[in-house]
């Protein structure tokens, strides 16, 4: 319900923040309880997420608030990245954090342009996006396909990174649930998304035809340039002291080879 920059904040800073706050908790218990306990807080947690995003992204009919349960899908996917323990999938988690902030602050700029211009965050009532918005609806695209962790954006490094690093240490029932239900929420996703953008568009309403639409904003346009150019470097070649920030990162939180 919040104001464009105020959701792009919430989604690409708050959430951050938020499991910053957990890892430092996370530091702590594993130091005071010892790992077990912990490790199967954060992946039932985790779990919880993913199975709770991907139920309601695939009966959402709202466009913000479909962005919204992914957010959730993917702090589920970064509590269970965390419940792995190797050194790879936190390594992974710590990027995914980074990718998840860029395309989810895209995706919500995209949404608040497509409201901004049609009038309407109704999945029912949006059709042809793609020609309504001829530069949002494409990088909106765009960013849903970088939050569905396709190539060659930075989530899909992440996720690798995590799903290897849970077959790394073992857990692969885990793993294979955590594909799973990830791509229960992708498809939630991509389908709502192809219905808005990729349909024909709709006999256009006379109080919102395209003369009396406000103009594009060029600080939402290039703010997503900016998210989704940061999305391809992430995703194809991350700059290498940032990996090596986030190695050392994850060996600090407990990271096992």
């Amino acid at each position: 319900e919040a104001p464009t920059p105020v959701s792009a904040l919430l989604s690409g800073a708050l959430l951050a923040v938020s499991f910053y706050a957990i890892l430092r908790f996370y530091e702590v218990a594993v130091r005071c309880l010892g790992g077990a306990l912990p490790r199967e807080t954060l992946l039932g947690f985790g779990l919880a997420s993913l199975g709770l995003a991907a139920l309601s992204v695939a009966r959402q009919r709202d466009l913000k608030r479909l962005l919204a349960y992914s957010s959730i899908e993917h702090m589920g996917i970064l509590a269970v990245g965390m419940s792995f323990s190797a050194t790879l999938a936190i390594v992974g988690v710590l990027l995914h954090v980074l990718a998840h902030a860029a395309a989810k602050g895209t995706a919500f700029f995209g949404a608040g342009n497509a409201l901004r211009s049609l009038r309407t965050k109704d999945l029912r009532e949006i059709r042809g996006g793609l020609a309504l918005l001829p530069w949002g609806g494409p990088m909106l695209v765009l960013a849903i396909l970088a939050l569905s962790a396709l190539p060659p954006f930075g989530i899909f490094r992440s996720e690798l990174l995590i799903v290897a690093g849970g077959l790394q240490s073992g857990q692969d029932a885990t793993a294979l649930v955590l594909v799973g239900l990830t791509l229960l929420a992708t498809l939630g996703l991509t389908w709502y998304t192809s219905a808005i953008m990729l349909s024909p568009p709709a006999e256009t309403p006379v109080d919102v035809a395209p003369t009396s639409r406000p103009r594009a904003n060029g600080w939402i346009a290039a703010s997503m340039v900016v998210g989704l150019f940061a999305l391809v470097v992430l995703g194809l070649h991350p700059p290498g002291s940032l990996m090596a920030l986030l190695t050392h990162a994850a060996v600090q939180l407990g990271g096992h080879p």
